[in-house]
């Protein structure tokens, strides 16, 4: 049986394991380039996933044991033949699809997790840190590219890298854009856990049970707390006061409490 045109141009191909949500990029002829069609399934898949309520976490990785090149530079050819000077002035008033995705994925209340094999360049490795916990093999390799193109880091590199590996080694990654492996990315804390080749997706799904195994609204409310207001002890206090009575007063803590109790499993609603 043949393939839909949907299916057949699937640059972001979703599947689910349970609660678990698969998204993996499939832009091979390209290394997984973060091309349009990458983006626009992308978009999309999320926007179906975040109003889902049985998808307890998302779990992002790449096809071909290539994580992502990074942007598309086909792409970037083409737009020069046709109006860059036009395109980086509508830039300049709006946020792009990329750096959308990006933000989207920062502030999911769902948990996210990446799978990183082989190459995460450029926005690849805005990708790979855009989520709560990053699992490599230790064949990977990971640089913030864009500058060595003449561009600036994108997909809120400045914040993501920097609250991974603090601003002096963010600094000196963003500004190089020198290519790190597997082991320095796990010192510098790009990376969670190092598994061996291959590795990666099992060791992935492993975290993404643990984090869906969490109350949905507590960690909702905890990953927002830890967002936006890290930085500064007041913000974080102005943040436990208004995310603890909510959680106080759900249904899952009330079900934490019984399920202690009753001595069996709690079974979590989000609610």
């Amino acid at each position: 049986m043949s393939s839909s045109p949907q299916q057949e141009v699937m640059e972001m191909q979703l599947r689910r394991e349970g609660g678990i949500a698969i998204m993996t990029i499939n832009n091979q002829s390209r290394r997984n380039a973060w091309s349009d069609p990458v983006k626009e399934d992308t978009m999309r898949h999320l926007a179906s996933l975040l109003g889902d309520k049985t998808c307890r976490a998302i779990v992002i990785t790449g096809a071909g044991g290539v994580f992502s090149s990074g942007g598309d530079v086909k792409g970037m050819k083409d737009r020069h033949t046709k109006a860059q000077d036009d395109y980086m002035s509508r830039r300049m008033h709006r946020s792009s699809p990329g750096n959308h995705i990006i933000s989207t994925l920062v502030r999911c209340p769902k948990p996210v997790v990446t799978a990183v094999e082989g190459a995460a360049f450029g926005i690849g490795m805005g990708l790979a840190v855009a989520s709560d916990f990053t699992v490599a093999a230790n064949n990977a390799r990971f640089a913030a590219a864009q500058i060595r193109r003449g561009l600036c880091p994108d997909g809120y590199m400045y914040y993501t890298v920097t609250a991974r590996c603090g601003p002096g080694r963010a600094r000196e990654l963003l500004l190089s854009g020198r290519e790190i492996n597997a082991l320095e990315a796990e010192k510098y804390g790009i990376v969670h856990e190092l598994t061996e080749p291959g590795k990666a997706m099992e060791a992935a799904m492993k975290a993404a049970e643990r984090f869906a195994a969490v109350p949905p609204l507590a960690f909702a409310l905890t990953k927002a707390a830890m967002t936006d207001s890290y930085h500064t002890l007041e913000a974080c206090f102005r943040a436990e006061q208004d995310y603890q009575p909510v959680v106080g007063l759900s249904k899952d803590h009330k079900e934490s409490v019984a399920a202690f109790l009753e001595k069996r499993k709690p079974v979590y609603t989000g609610e």
